[in-house]
């Protein structure tokens, strides 16, 4: 269920995309003193895609004020809502392309593995995707050898459309409804 502000919550987790500040001290290993970190967050990805998205919302128009509502493509973290706990993150790489389709990313805290926390997070993920009309699809790519993410991708729904050998590219896509107007019958009197 998305709430305000653009916050993502399941029954055990809450996914809250991260503020200007919140990406700064992701980057220099400044832990938020009111929500701790999991034991192997952040991952080396969390901090890659950090800075990709930090640098893409620098860049874009309007860059001064990022109001996830208006701008939802950008990276969130995983928390455990009875901690208050990060055990990983959600990154849109890029905002939909041309055929509106997302590209996410996503991982786990090593500690905090095996518990479904990433298929509870795109299981929810996906239907607040297919409520918004500027989206059609979403997609994501994994190593051949992470059979986890596999495992993940497959349970929300996503299916493999390219095969690169060492990487398997899994998307989903579904159709709107359009409006179509309804011809009038004539009745008789």
């Amino acid at each position: 269920m998305l709430e305000r502000d653009g916050i993502l919550t399941t029954e055990r987790l809450v996914v809250r995309p991260m503020a200007a500040g919140d990406f700064d001290a992701l980057l220099q290993g400044l832990e938020d003193p009111d929500r701790t970190w999991a034991d192997g967050y952040p991952l080396d990805e969390s901090l890659v895609s950090a800075a990709m998205v930090q640098e893409r919302q620098r860049t874009s128009p309007g860059a001064a004020v990022q109001v996830v509502a208006a701008d939802p493509w950008t990276q969130y973290q995983v928390i455990l809502a009875d901690g208050d706990v990060v055990v990983g993150d959600l990154t849109f790489l890029e905002p939909p392309d041309h055929d509106r389709v997302a590209m996410i990313t996503f991982g786990i805290a090593p500690s905090c593995r095996g518990n479904g926390y990433a298929t509870e997070m795109l299981r929810a993920l996906v239907p607040w995707l297919r409520a918004r009309t500027d989206v059609r699809g979403i997609r994501a790519d994994t190593d051949l050898v992470n059979a986890t993410s596999h495992q993940v991708l497959r349970a929300a729904g996503l299916r493999v459309v390219q095969d690169d050998g060492d990487r398997q590219l899994y998307e989903l896509r579904w159709e709107h409804a359009e409006r179509t107007t309804r011809s009038r019958v004539q009745r008789r009197p």
